[in-house]
């Protein structure tokens, strides 16, 4: 059995009037005019010359590009500039130079796109090593689809001022180095404090230290998605040992977190801790966690959650004795929803399903199987930028040497096409072809890796997954700038404020619509139950439903809405009970609000 994991979005075109192409070869000079026969460097585009407008596409030939590079690019919002390699043509840029950057691409301007690019750095001897791939503090960014590793700082510093940026496709591995007592470097080290900053459909793994890291000691850490990320064996290189797949938590409170639909795989037998870590120093918000699969590995929270919801994942363990939820102290959760979960072995806090649901009052709904299953299945996930591209992960429980895929979400039959795997990218393809419909035949006896450059690494404790799990890579077969697509942003539904907050009975919801549709609204308590529901036909683009919920009793709830299309987008609220107070001037007073209650629930 398998689920197909197909990313259902509205692409908005952007209409710009004589968007123009420019061009950067490895031979390319700052006295270029960016043409195909005077083409630039690249730090002279990255310098935003004056020719170039927002909705721009600057077009980087393949090539090895030695040094660490500073972009000021600035587009604007819905004419983001586009610098992009040449589909076909592979663009290293190594950062073995001198320099004090902090990465090997230090992005700095805003509304750009940062796509297909490779970034790794060959000084594996020197101290010009240690530095991040990415240095990521513009505001709205996105790095999209690019591959970076054997960094010796993070694959991605995603750093507090990168307000509404994305990290998406990117594939990120070998990441840090081997210290006295652990491994340092992390696949995305973030912080973050307004906005929403989005890390999606990415692949992290062999990291030396975490896969991704959402940490801070005095800044912040509020405001993240995490969502249909592989993330797996994040640590082996720099500690001989499985690290933390996830880690979110500081000695500041998370908030307004959102892990979902991702893939943590750890070695079946083999030290570890956590693969999941909510929470670190001190009490924190809010955080959901939901439709992950989780495999050999536990969701550890830690101290106190104002609110937390674990729901519709999937935990497996091969070993029986494998806590796959775990708490430092469950009273600490004030307001938990733990529910629609199926457990495959393992426990449940240290006891049996059975002693877990009496005592938590949680996962009444959920299902608990005493083993994993027999039967193999798949996930599969579609490029949001790039048609023909997606990511497919094989879960081979039943142990086959062969496992049937079905390509057609992400190719159109008569598309050529390449598979690689993903822990061996620079090997040959594992299949190739003409996609002729139906199925293909994935091969999971598979044995060959790339290794760390790193000589000071534990390369001997990395070894494929296979065949009990397997990641690929579907790509399209295309050369030449010419069949890149239109420029276009992807704006999906989406919720973007409920206020009052908390409310006493009416409440506002602006939201984004990307098409005229009508909407399903709901409200549902903490326990899940529909309280509410109504239509509302929304138009295109900015959009403000009022809701009437004074019926309700006071509590949190959550509000969904839904189109045609299956897209969704929910915000939580807290609704409070009228309090009557009769002052001198007879009217009423409702009771006021706390600046807590703000900062948990907006």
């Amino acid at each position: 059995m398998k689920r197909v994991v197909c990313v259902v979005v509205f692409v908005v075109m952007v209409a710009i009037v004589n968007a123009a192409s420019f061009f950067v070869t490895v031979d390319g000079t700052a006295d270029g005019i960016g043409t195909h026969n005077h083409p630039w460097d690249l730090q002279t585009a990255l310098d935003h010359p004056e020719d170039v407008q927002p909705g721009d596409t600057i077009w980087i030939h393949g090539g090895l590009y030695t040094g660490v590079f500073t972009s000021h690019l600035r587009g604007r919002e819905g004419a983001p500039i586009i610098l992009r390699s040449i589909p076909g043509e592979t663009v290293v840029i190594d950062g073995n130079s001198d320099g004090d950057e902090l990465g090997v691409l230090n992005i700095m301007g805003q509304y750009t796109w940062y796509w297909g690019l490779t970034i790794t750095n060959s000084d594996i001897t020197g101290e010009n090593y240690y530095r991040d791939g990415i240095y990521f503090i513009g505001h709205s960014n996105k790095v999209i689809n690019c591959y970076i590793h054997n960094n010796g700082g993070n694959g991605v510093g995603f750093w507090r001022p990168a307000t509404s940026s994305e990290i998406y496709g990117t594939i990120i591995y070998h990441n840090g180095f081997r210290g006295s007592r652990r491994g340092h470097g992390h696949g995305i080290y973030g912080q973050n404090q307004t906005g929403t900053k989005l890390i999606r459909d990415n692949v992290l793994f062999n990291s030396f230290g975490i896969g991704i890291q959402i940490y801070t000691e005095e800044g912040a850490i509020e405001g993240f998605v995490l969502e249909g990320n592989i993330i797996f064996n994040s640590g082996i290189p720099g500690n001989r040992a499985i690290d933390r797949n996830i880690l979110v938590g500081g000695l500041q409170p998370a908030d307004r977190i959102s892990i979902r639909n991702n893939i943590i795989y750890n070695r079946p037998q083999y030290s570890s801790k956590a693969s999941v870590q909510l929470g670190y120093g001190v009490e924190n918000r809010n955080a959901e966690f939901s439709d992950n699969i989780i495999v050999d590995g536990t969701l550890h929270v830690i101290k106190g959650w104002n609110s937390l919801q674990i729901v519709r994942n999937r935990f497996f363990a091969r070993n029986p004795e494998t806590p796959l939820i775990a708490f430092e102290d469950f009273s600490l959760i004030n307001n938990p929803v733990i529910n629609n979960n199926q457990y495959f072995a393992g426990t449940l806090n240290f006891d049996s399903f059975s002693e877990w649901q009496i005592k938590s009052n949680q996962d009444q709904n959920s299902t608990f199987q005493s083993r994993v299953p027999v039967i193999s299945t798949y996930e599969i996930s579609v490029n949001r930028y790039e048609k023909g591209r997606g990511q497919i992960a094989v879960f081979n429980w039943g142990n086959q040497e062969f496992v049937s895929v079905n390509l057609s979400p992400v190719l159109s039959v008569g598309q050529e096409f390449q598979i690689f795997d993903v822990q061996n990218l620079s090997g040959n393809p594992v299949l190739s072809g003409v996609y002729k419909g139906g199925t293909i035949q994935l091969p999971m006896r598979l044995t060959d890796i790339e290794l760390p450059f790193l000589e000071d690494s534990f390369k001997d404790e990395l070894v494929h997954t296979s065949p009990e799990f397997g990641i690929f890579l579907v790509l399209p077969v295309k050369d030449g700038y010419a069949t890149g697509p239109e420029v276009s942003e992807v704006l999906p539904m989406k919720i973007r404020k409920c206020y009052p907050n908390p409310t006493v009975d009416i409440l506002a919801v602006d939201f984004y619509a990307p098409s005229r549709d009508i909407l399903k609204a709901e409200v549902f308590d903490e326990a899940g139950r529909l309280m509410h529901h109504e239509e509302y036909r929304a138009t295109f683009g900015d959009n403000t439903l009022i809701l009437n919920l004074a019926s309700l009793s006071g509590g949190v709830y959550i509000i969904s809405l839904s189109g045609t299309s299956g897209q969704k987008s929910e915000c939580k609220v807290l609704k409070r009970d009228f309090v009557l107070n009769m002052n001198s001037g007879g009217g009423v007073k409702v009771d006021d609000e706390s600046d807590q209650d703000r900062e948990n629930f907006d």
